[in-house]
């Protein structure tokens, strides 16, 4: 009977550490209250763990979900499907999480660090090579540097999520739009496809 229990109260204490620091940060989160909130003792949390920034490590590891990688031989495809994958698994508190986290990770390497290994690396690296088969394809200019164009199609949902108060119904309009509109930009010119195929001398 002790073990169902103990992983009920486990599960709800890392629940209550991202709902904490959704509404107040992590440097406002306090272990007091997150053990209010679980509605357990301080005892509990801190035999499993040291610190709140352990503790939010692994309530943050635990909310990150692993990412398709479509393939369907179209980069609008591609980038529409692991958008929607994206938005269809993040409830409208994570989508604040994440903002709210960067800004305090500023100041923080180590949560700095976290953050990147499990929020931001994972998401950019798929869309890196999605946007690197769609090089090969044909479909975007080969001088591309891909870490500027993940930037360029990622900043303007971080930025829909602030201005909306993360009201994902909008948010999830807006991949569609700026990837038309990032295409016009990306696709290649009559200039860059004759450069790619006689490329300067060294």
């Amino acid at each position: 009977m002790s073990r169902p229990r103990s992983a009920e109260s486990h599960a709800a204490i890392l629940q209550a550490a991202l709902e904490l620091v959704v509404d107040g940060g992590l440097q406002g989160t306090t272990i007091e209250g997150i053990a209010a909130r679980a509605g357990v003792g301080k005892a509990t949390i801190y035999r499993r763990w040291k610190t709140k920034e352990e503790l939010f490590t692994e309530a943050l590891r635990g909310i990150a979900v692993g990412l398709p990688d479509p393939d369907t031989g179209s980069l609008r495809e591609d980038v529409i499907a692991l958008t929607a994958f994206n938005l269809e698994h993040m409830p409208r508190k994570a989508a604040l999480l994440m903002p709210r986290l960067m800004v305090e990770a500023a100041d923080d390497p180590e949560l700095f660090a976290v953050m990147r290994e499990v929020l931001v690396e994972p998401r950019r690296n798929v869309l890196k090579a999605i946007l690197k088969r769609a090089v090969e394809r044909g479909e975007l200019r080969g001088d591309l540097d891909l870490e500027d164009v993940v930037d360029l199609l990622i900043g303007p949902l971080i930025y829909e999520i602030l201005i909306t108060g993360a009201d994902m119904a909008k948010v999830s309009q807006l991949p569609a739009r700026i990837l038309e509109m990032a295409l016009e930009g990306l696709a290649p010119t009559p200039a860059s496809r004759a450069r790619a195929r006689h490329p300067p001398a060294a």
